[in-house]
């Protein structure tokens, strides 16, 4: 947080130190101090230009998390962020289009990792039809990714879920373990959707070198529902992604 708020220095260190602050300052649900410290750098530092304007995550989720978790109107501060931004750069582009369906769709289906939690599911292709029928264990690493994207594209939960209870083992990658915990989480299972988030946290790998933490199941309301004090423990005080895996050498 010192480095996020230095006034001096080197600005790309700062502008990085501010995203993964904000990241951290979601896992402990100060939603509207995280949209003041992002406010406060795109303010000082975007009408310079550089790094900074050439980011999405965190800085485009940041003024929506306060809206849905702290009650404060994203719209106009998206706005108002804009036009310290240089025309046609990258965050000001993104800004401009949240500002735009805002007034169209839902906070939460704008918030990274929005899944059709309860909703109905639709076919496989044939593709994915064959990799289903087939013994799980028989899968190689490919089919096995193949077959995850698949079931979590098509929002099939129950042949997932059949899955799971077979092999006694949660999807190979993150964004799977993140759809079974919210599928979980809406059919009142939160055993099984803390499970899902605590695996999910050993799959997950930076977006970029300052991604700190990964933000998405305290920002959607269904995950928030499994992130018990167990989830937050393991993701605030552990090594997770690279880190994890030096410790692990």
């Amino acid at each position: 947080m010192r480095l996020a708020t230095q006034l001096g220095g080197d600005r790309s260190e700062v502008w990085e130190a501010t995203a993964a602050a904000v990241q951290v300052l979601f896992w402990h649900d100060r939603f509207a101090e995280a949209a003041d410290l992002a406010e406060q750098i795109i303010a000082k530092d975007g009408p310079l230009g550089g790094e900074l304007c050439d980011q999405d995550v965190p800085f485009t989720t940041v003024f929506l998390a306060a809206e849905l978790h702290a009650g404060q109107p994203a719209g106009p501060r998206l706005l108002a962020a804009v036009d310290h931004l240089p025309e046609g750069s990258v965050l000001a582009d993104e800004l401009s289009w949240l500002a735009g369906e805002l007034t169209e769709r839902p906070v939460e289906e704008l918030l990274p990792s929005h899944f059709a939690w309860g909703g109905p599911s639709t076919p496989l292709d044939e593709a994915a039809e064959q990799l289903a029928a087939r013994d799980h264990g028989s899968l190689d690493d490919r089919g096995t990714y193949a077959l995850w994207q698949a079931l979590t594209k098509a929002n099939d939960f129950e042949r997932a879920h059949r899955i799971i209870e077979a092999t006694g083992e949660a999807p190979d990658r993150y964004a799977p373990c993140l759809w079974m915990a919210g599928w979980y989480a809406t059919k009142g299972d939160l055993v099984s959707g803390e499970g899902m988030l605590l695996a999910a946290r050993d799959r997950w790998w930076p977006y970029m070198k300052w991604d700190a933490i990964p933000d998405d199941p305290v920002l959607q309301p269904v995950l928030r529902l499994a992130v018990t004090d167990r989830v937050r423990e393991q993701y605030l005080t552990r090594p997770i992604g690279p880190e994890a895996v030096e410790k692990k050498a």
